[in-house]
């Protein structure tokens, strides 16, 4: 009993420091968890936004656009432009 007494503080300090290291590797894990929803967040965004340019560059290609204005009846000149000269 006497032995047990006297490395009782030694006792008392492994016991916290495991309490630290257990109580710091749920911290880690919750980070951890965090920054793998936030990079899960980031690449849905990533996505999304490669979808919306490509859509958007696929909808200004000049077939589509005709395709579109052809509704509204509107069509594309075949004719080349040509230039006014404006001499006094």
């Amino acid at each position: 009993m006497r032995n047990a007494s006297k490395h009782i503080g030694f006792i008392f300090l492994l016991t916290l420091l495991a309490i630290i290291y257990i109580a710091n590797t749920h911290r880690a894990e919750r980070k951890l968890r965090k920054i793998n929803a936030l990079q899960k967040s980031v690449d849905d965004a990533k996505s999304r936004y490669q979808k919306v340019m490509s859509d958007n560059t696929y909808n200004s290609t000049e077939s589509q656009l005709a395709k579109e204005l052809a509704v509204e009846g509107l069509k594309i000149n075949s004719q080349s432009p040509f230039v006014i000269n404006s001499s006094q």
